[in-house]
């Protein structure tokens, strides 16, 4: 019985030391700041993951949800021997609302868009290094987040460990329309179907885990401020991002692939709609100075594959990515 008492002592402390704390960096505007959401390891560690996320929720409801206590990609991580870390972009989560968000989506162009948020990620990254004192940053980005996540490996050359793109934006036959307003806006129950992705997944089948279907939807919905005067439960959520999506499926990114001298890891669902085995070949193949390069289809997920049922197999694939960089290092 004292045995079973102490392992279950264990594991409550390990759980309540899994548990994110969030410091806020200044974003260089005035009156504005980051919210940088760590996770530190049990032991003290110089090596970091830092996460960034998509373009419409945050890293509380990506990277950070937790399924349980204590199990979220960022604990997965941390139990790993990183500090691991969400930023969430301006506009975003615990981060600060620029002044446009709050105006008329037609009054100011489209808020966050990705050399800003390459900035962004480039704060997050100095923090780490000089305040923490990380020898190592692995960035890790989702969908949009690809982009910034790129321009600032593309610009910073010798920043990064390991750059890893799940579901990035690739180059594809598309031809929305401009985006030229500052924000638009979405429900939190629209984009909880959308996770969904009943018309892509065979009939009947769901890959979302329990906890998402559970909780998720309230917490996005908890996660943006409601304006007075929208309509009911309508989210504003940054429209740079969009408009960064419709220039990449264009093949126009804001930065050059050739650049980038980090190790680069492809990773993606069999079931994602924005990325697939050809179109990932051809992007993967751009970046032309990485020294190693990964791509890897998993099959049984989609674009939100790390809130679904086989997250564990992303999340392994990517700590095996990083693994096998650092073990380059040595």
């Amino acid at each position: 019985m004292s045995l079973l008492l102490a392992l279950g002592l264990a594991s409550a402390v390990s759980t309540a030391d899994l548990q994110a704390n969030t410091v806020y960096l200044p974003a260089g505007q005035p009156g504005q700041r980051l919210a940088l959401h760590c996770v530190a390891p049990p032991q003290a560690t110089r090596h970091a993951a830092l996460f960034v996320h998509g373009a419409s929720f945050p890293t509380g409801l990506a990277s950070g949800f937790e399924f349980a206590p204590g199990d979220s990609w960022l604990a997965f991580m941390a139990r790993r021997g990183y500090l691991a870390c969400g930023l969430d972009f301006l506009g975003f989560g615990n981060s600060s609302r620029p002044p446009a968000m709050v105006g008329a989506a037609g009054a100011a162009p489209p808020v966050t868009r990705a050399p800003e948020a390459a900035r962004e990620i480039a704060r997050a990254v100095d923090y780490l290094r000089t305040r923490r004192g990380m020898a190592t940053v692995h960035l890790v980005a989702h969908s949009w987040g690809t982009i910034p996540a790129a321009t600032y490996a593309a610009s910073h050359p010798q920043a990064l460990a390991s750059l890893t793109l799940f579901g990035p934006v690739v180059p594809s036959r598309d031809d929305d329309a401009p985006i030229t307003d500052a924000w638009w806006t979405i429900t939190a129950r629209q984009r909880y179907r959308q996770l969904r992705f009943e018309r892509v997944l065979p009939k009947g089948v769901v890959l979302l885990e329990p906890a998402v279907t559970q909780r998720w939807t309230a917490a996005f919905d908890a996660s943006v401020p409601h304006v007075p005067g929208d309509a009911p439960g309508a989210l504003r959520i940054p429209a740079g991002p969009v408009a960064d999506i419709a220039a990449a499926e264009h093949g126009d990114y804001p930065y050059d692939p050739a650049k980038v001298a980090a190790p680069v890891f492809v990773v993606y669902g069999d079931h994602d709609t924005v990325v697939d085995d050809a179109r990932a070949a051809t992007f993967l193949a751009r970046f032309t100075a990485s020294p190693l390069k990964w791509r890897l289809r998993i099959d049984h997920g989609t674009h939100v594959m790390h809130l679904e049922r086989n997250r564990r197999s992303l999340y392994r694939s990517v700590a095996a990515f990083i693994g096998t960089v650092e073990d380059g290092q040595r």
